[in-house]
C-alpha cells in the first residue's frame, strides 16, 4: 500500500510538471561571440578566422609558459627536499633557481616572437 501511494505521489508530480511545462514559452537569448582581439572589417570571414586562432595560439602559449612555470617551481621543491636530506646544498638550490629563471625567461621570448610571427 505504501509503494503504490509512493508511485502515486510520483506519478502526481510528473503530470503536474508536464502540465506546468506545456502551459509556457521559454525562450532564452544566446549570448553573443566575443570578437577577436584583431577584430576583420564586417563580413571579412577568412580575417574572423584567423583573429580566433590568433586568439587560441596565445591562450596555447599561455598554457605552455604555465607548464614551464610548474616544472621549474616543481624542481625547486625537489631541491628544497634534498637539502633537507643532506643530499644537496643551498648553492644547489640557487644554480637551479637561476637556471629555472632563465629557462622561464627563454620561453616567454620565444612565445612573444612566436605571436608576432603568427598574425
Amino acid at each position: 500500500m505504501k509503494q503504490a501511494m509512493q508511485k502515486y505521489t510520483a506519478m502526481k508530480a510528473a503530470a503536474a510538471m508536464a502540465f506546468l511545462s506545456l502551459g509556457t514559452q521559454v525562450q532564452a537569448a544566446l549570448p553573443a561571440t566575443a570578437n577577436p582581439t584583431n577584430a576583420p572589417a564586417q563580413g571579412d570571414y577568412i580575417g574572423l578566422l584567423k583573429g580566433y586562432a590568433f586568439d587560441i595560439a596565445i591562450v596555447l602559449g599561455l598554457i605552455l609558459g604555465t607548464i614551464a612555470f610548474l616544472a621549474v617551481a616543481k624542481n625547486m621543491i625537489a631541491t628544497y627536499n634534498e637539502i633537507g636530506e643532506g643530499k644537496k646544498t643551498w648553492g644547489d638550490m640557487g644554480m637551479h633557481g637561476g637556471m629555472g629563471v632563465l629557462l622561464l625567461v627563454f620561453v616567454v621570448y620565444l612565445l612573444t616572437q612566436a605571436a608576432t610571427v603568427i598574425f
